[in-house]
């Protein structure tokens, strides 16, 4: 019976590589053949190289020369001589890694072009000494830098295999994350969505579901006592059947900082969270353990269901959503919620699709994609015009992003709740270092300060990039207002598209920085300008976006490192734009505006009406921050204009 879980297991995790295989050849080639290979290898011409005898590297159980041939190795690295038969063996002598696997969307439905691929490395830390632990790192470094230079983005975990089993996350923290918010759940996560790589397989997938922590480490050694097993094939990462109450705060947290930069997935998370919370009990059962069921232990799901999936079919996040729609219909009686949660399904999936279109043979797929889903009631009931969601109007995109993030703060504030009702002696499981990383994200995109641009609730930055936006200047009141259409709109009447309108502002550049950090302008959009009454043309415009995006690189709130947010807030870069109204010039009337941004990622505009302004304000960037043309973050922008020189004698020969 072993043996036939252990096949089943293994067809399954098969047909998960065969879904990203499919998906994309080249990428999983590098995903599931070189990436492991450069793993067990160490070598001078190949990525990752160590120059240290120290450093540790290897897969147990590895045979790299029967899952990367010399052709392959010919064709990724045409230079090397790793494989000739003169070379001294490049792999490892004593293997440290004892399981790669990947965690997340990587061979699911939910798997797009731009999905970044992390990977989970079990290791035994007192198995290697801390010098060779951190040379291991650095060799993980050197292959994320390597794949970023393939366009591809590769994130390593290196996980002690005591502590997991203990539910201990001391290692598990990196730039994106605040590990004390996620423990079981990430754990749960890893056993849902994973596939074996190289090495060693998860001990879990042959223990029964249903047993408490006790009868699992019981079962566990007889398994292993008896010899049924051979145990060193096996890599044993401990109990994982309920989520802790007191880890839910910490989750929903991560969930509403994920959620600023990819939404679909936190309101999919955000749901299972609250599927979790509504059981009454005080053991939370976690999706894995089902996943698990329907892999290795068939025989505890019902013969229709078993029937109805076979192996190649199981896909962790369609099941997963197919479970919280039905919950929302059933226990929550919330079609909005279930709605909600099948459009965010659909357009996650969709992203995959849109990638796909263009590879042949890959409508069948699609359809068949389709076709599932809709058996599976996860087709939205408009799913047409979910599927045009590139032609949408800017105000529906923005509508359904307020929808997105009012689900997600009610969500949140229903979860507290039930939180604060379980146990009122139940404390909440999250360090005050990463609720103040969390937070302070939280803070950087929802608060409101004077003259901050505020960013849009959009429901994802690739959704809201538009291919074409028109400039429209038009005086209301006696003041000058600057309109930014959707699309070309100079060969229509402006008086007709007031539903392509995106926003107004009296300030170009403020409107300027708002599109560009929202992602609704982007380096790529083309630009249009209608007729108008001020000196102000094309080539200005351009400019101004061209200094914006040479200036400020693109904030990911994922990536703003935790040390940042943990220290006092600075201003970290300036860019003044001088007389963009090319008004008459003089010390006392020459106008500037500035745009700086902060440590956190808050975009402020300041304003200044004279020469005297703009120097104390310069200096001040000076003093305060270290902000300066010297220290080269700081810039000018001076439209070309009659009076360009004397402009630039008064702002830096005075």
């Amino acid at each position: 019976m072993i043996r036939k879980r252990i096949e089943r297991y293994l067809a399954y995790n098969k047909s998960r590589k065969l879904k990203a295989i499919a998906f994309n050849e080249t990428k999983a080639t590098l995903l599931f053949k070189i990436i492991p290979f450069l793993l067990h290898a160490n070598y001078p011409d190949l990525p990752g190289f160590i120059d240290d005898p120290e450093c540790a590297f290897g897969i147990h159980l590895f045979s790299p020369r029967k899952l990367v041939d010399a052709a392959l190795i010919r064709r990724m690295f045409p230079t090397s001589t790793c494989l000739d038969e003169r070379t001294p063996n490049p792999f490892a002598v004593k293997p440290c890694i004892h399981s790669i696997k990947t965690i997340g969307s990587i061979g699911t439905i939910a798997q797009t072009e731009k999905s970044d691929c992390d990977y989970w490395i079990s290791l035994r830390f007192d198995e290697i000494s801390p010098a060779g632990l951190e040379l291991l790192r650095e060799k993980c470094r050197r292959l994320e830098a390597w794949g970023m230079e393939k366009e591809i983005e590769i994130h390593f975990f290196l996980m002690d295999i005591d502590q997991i089993r203990e539910n201990r996350f001391d290692t598990a923290t990196d730039e994106e994350s605040a590990g004390s918010a996620l423990k079981i759940l990430l754990k749960d996560e890893l056993f849902r969505t994973h596939i074996l790589v190289a090495g060693k397989m998860l001990l879990w997938w042959l223990i029964p579901p249903g047993l408490s922590e006790n009868e699992y480490r019981e079962y566990s050694s007889r398994l292993k006592s008896h010899q049924t097993i051979n145990s060193d094939h096996f890599i044993d990462l401990g109990y994982l059947a309920h989520l802790p109450p007191s880890e839910i705060f910490g989750a929903c947290l991560w969930q509403m900082n994920k959620a600023l930069d990819s939404p679909y997935k936190s309101v999919i998370k955000f749901a299972y969270l609250e599927l979790l919370m509504q059981d009454k009990n005080k053991r939370l059962p976690l999706f894995s353990a089902h996943i698990k069921s329907l892999v290795t232990f068939p025989e505890k799901i019902s013969r229709k269901d078993r029937a109805k999936l076979p192996l190649a079919e199981i896909d962790p996040y369609l099941l997963l959503a197919r479970e919280i729609v039905g919950f929302y219909l059933r226990e929550a009686e919330d079609r909005k919620g279930a709605d909600l949660i099948r459009e965010c399904m659909f357009l996650k999936t969709l992203e995959g699709m849109a990638s796909q279109k263009r590879i042949p043979g890959q409508q069948k797929r699609i359809l068949l994609t389709m076709s599932l889903m809709r058996n599976w009631e996860l087709l939205p009931r408009d799913h047409h015009h979910f599927s045009t969601i590139h032609e949408w109007s800017y105000r529906e995109l923005v509508e359904f992003g307020n929808r997105i993030h009012g689900y997600l703060v009610d969500t949140y504030n229903r979860l507290r709740w039930i939180f604060h009702h379980i146990d009122h002696e139940t404390r909440v499981d999250i360090t005050e270092r990463d609720l103040s990383v969390l937070g302070r994200k939280l803070f950087s995109f929802y608060e409101q300060k004077k003259g901050k641009i505020d960013y849009v609730k959009s429901i994802s930055r690739e959704a809201m990039a538009q291919e074409k936006l028109t400039f429209h200047v038009a005086r209301v009141q006696d003041e000058d207002f600057y309109y930014v259409l959707q699309g070309d709109q100079t060969r229509t009447a402006i008086d007709t598209q007031a539903a392509r309108i995106i926003n107004r502002d009296s300030s170009l550049v403020r409107l300027v920085v708002w599109l560009a950090i929202n992602h609704i302008l982007t380096p790529g959009t083309e630009l249009f300008l209608t007729k108008t009454y001020l000196p102000l043309n094309l080539v200005d415009i351009q400019q101004l976006c061209d200094a914006f995006f040479t200036n400020f690189p693109l904030v990911v709130f994922g990536h703003i490192a935790p040390e940042q947010l943990l220290a006092p807030e600075k201003l970290e870069r300036a860019l003044v734009v001088v007389n963009m109204g090319r008004k008459q010039v003089n010390e006392k009337t020459l106008e500037s505006e500035m745009i700086t941004v902060n440590s956190y990622g808050e975009y402020f505009h300041h304003d200044f009406d004279s020469l005297v302004q703009l120097k104390n304000n310069m200096r001040l960037l000076l003093t305060r921050h270290f902000i300066s043309r010297w220290n080269h973050n700081l810039d000018f922008l001076i439209p070309t204009q009659r009076e360009q020189h004397r402009i630039k004698n008064l702002i830096f020969n005075q």
